[in-house]
């Protein structure tokens, strides 16, 4: 299967957790243009996976799966366009931005890590700033050990095959956290 696959595995978990849970939600769709026709017109960049409104609150979300132990930083992962849309988020009043990182392979462990972490630790693992972190930085990638310093955990189960994700208790912490 591939990472793609996985990705709107995930995607599609994080949706159905949130019906199940009566929280709004709403997926940006991707749009496929035939590769035939790529090379002629521009491809439209979303500025995120998805929205979740949440208790008076809007929650603008990346979503990223991997079956390693860390997610690269090399823009074919995490996008420019969708840090700095992310970021841009932040400006607005009780809009809390940031990334779901999903480490599949690891007990599938999810964090939440808001934008504004993510972009310090970029900078510092980047440029090998000094820092704070308890863990050890990885200059190319976001590793998971600091997802679990940074980040806020979104707890989960497993039913049969598919996941299960506590989003409201996690909206209910990012709320508590950054408002």
């Amino acid at each position: 299967m591939s990472s793609t696959k996985h990705g709107k595995i995930f995607e599609q978990e994080i949706e159905q957790s949130c019906k199940d849970q009566n929280i709004f939600y709403f997926r940006v769709r991707d749009v496929n243009i035939p590769p035939d026709l790529r090379h002629r017109i521009k491809l439209p960049q979303n500025k995120y996976d998805s929205l979740i409104y949440y208790k008076g609150f809007l929650f603008p979300i990346e979503m990223k799966s991997t079956k390693q132990k860390s997610i690269s930083l090399k823009d074919a992962v995490i996008k420019e366009n969708q840090i700095r849309n992310l970021k841009e988020a932040t400006q607005y009043e009780n809009v809390i931005p940031g990334f779901l990182m999903n480490f599949r392979e690891h007990d599938n462990q999810t964090f939440f890590i808001h934008i504004d972490d993510f972009i310090t630790y970029k900078n510092i693992a980047e440029n090998q700033l000094n820092h704070s972190y308890k863990n050890k930085i990885n200059k190319s990638s976001i590793p998971l050990s600091i997802c679990k310093e940074i980040g806020v955990k979104v707890i989960n189960i497993k039913k049969k095959v598919r996941y299960r994700y506590y989003v409201n208790k996690l909206l209910d912490e990012l709320i508590n956290r950054y408002s």
